[in-house]
């Protein structure tokens, strides 16, 4: 079992490196810090596992037959607090930065000043009976409450206020951070709990995806943040009146420029008109012979491609951005099969 830890630790350290090096290197392209954060978040995991695998081998890391042992209980702690950085960076949430990182790191960084500067003599405890029997000794019960306390802030990304007109991320990939995130502290949690072997090399695995997953989306889905405002143009949005219900469902688009939502659904659409979905989708086909989701595409793409005819040097991906687009792919191929041309090929031929 050894063995295969120290492989995995090995591979793991090399695609860190690899992913944190192909963030670094393009990491001015986001009119943020996000990439450099995550970069630096992969080179530090890296450092970790590759000083970890020395210490396991030569022997002077911390036994892993104890429970709780300190410097595992305290140091993820600094590990937790620095995960925080990346996705406030993309979500960007509305209530003060400094405020936010004060409710988020200040009870966290004492714990660890407690815990490791302290001066605190620690119990080893080999066994569930020896936690039993030592349960009511302060550094007993404070390690597990730390732990515990660390286990509840994995969930508090889940509490961070999402406003699409300001985060340049998809809502559906922030979420899967948040489970990423809390899956590595219940992990971690875990481990310290049982030292299953199996759970240490799931940790290991998931800690790898996680670093993985995170540089694919920022090189490969995520549109870029609007350095600057889209100014909106005139409204193509057909005011046919028919029926009472389009009335109401052009109005509730049209309010708060709802239609560039990148939340919008034939679902939240129903919910926010207290209809239903059928009755919903059957007004669009009525008024305008498409379903809603043609619409909606149709829609947005014709605004990008009205921008671009009035300003072939616009920036495409702040455009997308604007009309509710949070990942390139979906973008770019909505555009094509409007257009049946790339952005790129678009704005060629227009020059022609």
């Amino acid at each position: 079992m050894k063995y295969i830890a120290t492989a995995l630790l090995i591979f793991m350290t090399a695609a860190l490196v690899i992913c944190g090096t192909l963030l670094w290197k393009r990491r001015k392209e986001t009119g943020d810090y996000s990439r450099t954060i995550q970069a630096i978040l992969s080179w530090g995991a890296a450092f970790f596992t590759f000083t970890f695998i020395f210490r396991t081998w030569a022997g002077t890391a911390p036994a892993d037959a104890t429970l709780f042992e300190p410097e595992h209980t305290f140091v993820p702690l600094l590990c937790q607090m620095t995960f925080f950085f990346y996705p406030l960076e993309v979500i960007r949430p509305t209530m003060s930065r400094a405020k936010l990182y004060g409710l988020l790191f200040v009870p966290l960084l004492l714990l660890f000043i407690i815990g490791m500067c302290g001066g605190i003599q620690y119990t080893s405890l080999y066994t569930y009976s020896d936690l039993w029997q030592h349960i009511g000794e302060f550094n007993v019960w404070f390690r597990l409450l730390t732990l515990l306390i660390m286990l509840l802030y994995a969930f508090s990304l889940f509490l961070v206020p999402y406003d699409w007109r300001r985060s340049s991320a998809d809502r559906g990939f922030i979420l899967c951070y948040s489970v990423g995130y809390c899956l590595l502290g219940v992990l971690h949690f875990s481990i310290q709990l049982t030292h299953a072997h199996w759970l240490v090399l799931a940790h290991q695995l998931v800690w790898m995806s996680f670093f993985v997953a995170i540089t694919h989306y920022e090189l490969n889905e995520r549109l870029l943040v609007p350095n600057a405002a889209v100014e909106p143009h005139e409204d193509e949005i057909s005011h046919t009146e028919t029926d009472q219900l389009w009335r109401l469902i052009t109005l509730s688009l049209e309010a708060g420029d709802h239609w560039r939502s990148p939340e919008l659904s034939l679902t939240s659409l129903a919910e926010l008109l207290e209809s239903n979905r059928t009755y919903i989708g059957e007004a669009f086909k009525r008024n305008t012979g498409m379903t809603f989701v043609e619409y909606i595409t149709q829609r947005r793409i014709g605004y990008v491609v009205k921008t671009i005819k009035e300003d072939p040097k616009a920036n495409i991906q702040e455009l997308f951005n604007y009309v509710g687009y949070r990942q390139r792919s979906t973008a770019y191929r909505n555009f094509q099969k409007i257009t049946g041309m790339s952005p790129t090929e678009f704005v060629e031929n227009l020059k022609k």
